[in-house]
């Protein structure tokens, strides 16, 4: 692996794959995830990673592209960042992204097109029924010969949308990070509760705490406020914690939400959780492609909407530390054999 400069004058490796990163230009913690990735692609492929950068005045002109691309005015404005040139030929270019609000950012590179023989977006979010409102958007991906969408249910819409074949290609995690082989430590945390969460649920699940003493760990911040200074470190830290979690709270994407468009698809969470060798608390997906990742009846341990069996589900499931920990090992182990990174890179 090797890093290209911002300013594209790097020696020329020879590396087959560019890889083309986001990091310095969204530190929001929702897209930690996805630099994990990118740093698992680094790790197990012979990869250039060209961080692109703040260039001026870039909040103004970030409003300004986006919405004269929603209001499809155009997608071509740079929106606030450095220039940079592709200054050597590769294989295959891979863009990480979350949504397609981000590709905007590559109207900063130049060259990609040409210099790259196959070029592919793994993108993470869309929602099917948002194609209208976005629609000003998806000209940007007229450049790639193959897009990737974790949702299930949403890459038919994005193919149609885009005119771009586009394929499933589901949400995973750092396994390695994340599991608790080949010394797990104690799990020392009752319940663990990271993200979006059912506000019912959450309200017993403290009262649970107060009233029965539980060790129920849960976010205080609102997401939008958390922006890690280093994303490697912030996913240590939260694979640490998950590590000694017994029970890990999980929901569907973008849960309680409208951009969901009453869509119910496979959130990071759930990899998340599974690989730490935790037991899923919470509600368990409709998307088919949920039943693939995890094929058993008990993949979560379900709660009701109004959160009223909370406490007892999660007494219920602390009084029997030998199915826990059978759970557990399950979990863990069928993370390690399909639910790596480096297996949906594989895929791609």
């Amino acid at each position: 692996m090797a890093h290209v400069p911002a300013s594209g004058a790097g020696e020329r490796s020879g590396r087959r794959v560019l890889l083309v990163s986001i990091r310095k230009l969204n530190s929001h913690a929702a897209w930690c995830s996805n630099y994990e990735f990118e740093d698992v692609i680094a790790g197990v492929d012979d990869v250039d990673v060209l961080e692109l950068e703040p260039g001026g005045f870039r909040p103004q002109r970030q409003r300004l592209a986006r919405s004269l691309a929603f209001r499809r005015l155009g997608s071509g404005l740079n929106p606030g960042v450095a220039n940079v040139e592709v200054e050597r030929d590769y294989d295959l270019m891979i863009f990480v992204c979350m949504n397609v609000w981000d590709l905007l950012y590559l109207n900063a590179l130049r060259g990609w097109r040409d210099r790259c023989r196959v070029k592919v977006c793994y993108m993470v979010e869309f929602y099917t029924g948002q194609e209208t409102e976005l629609a000003g958007l998806f000209g940007l991906l007229e450049g790639f010969d193959h897009v990737t969408q974790s949702f299930a249910t949403s890459a038919l819409t994005v193919a149609e949308a885009s005119g771009r074949p586009c394929s499933h290609v589901a949400l995973a995690v750092d396994a390695l990070r994340f599991t608790p082989f080949p010394a797990p430590p104690a799990r020392v945390i009752d319940v663990l509760s990271i993200g979006r969460r059912s506000e019912p649920a959450h309200r017993a699940l403290r009262a649970d705490a107060r009233e029965h003493g539980i060790f129920y760990l849960h976010d205080t911040i609102a997401g939008a406020h958390v922006h890690p200074t280093n994303p490697a470190e912030h996913r240590e830290n939260y694979a640490s914690q998950a590590r000694r979690a017994r029970l890990f709270v999980t929901y569907p994407a973008k849960f309680a939400a409208d951009e969901n468009r009453g869509l119910s698809e496979v959130g990071a969470r759930y990899y998340e959780g599974l690989a730490a060798g935790a037991v899923l608390l919470g509600n368990a997906p409709t998307s088919p492609g949920f039943r693939e990742d995890f094929p058993w009846d008990d993949a979560v341990a379900e709660l009701k909407a109004d959160g009223s069996d909370a406490a007892a589900t999660v007494t219920g499931l602390l009084a029997r530390p030998e199915e826990l920990a059978r759970l557990s090992r399950r979990n863990a182990l069928h993370a390690l054999r399909n639910h790596d990174w480096a297996h949906r890179w594989k895929a791609i």
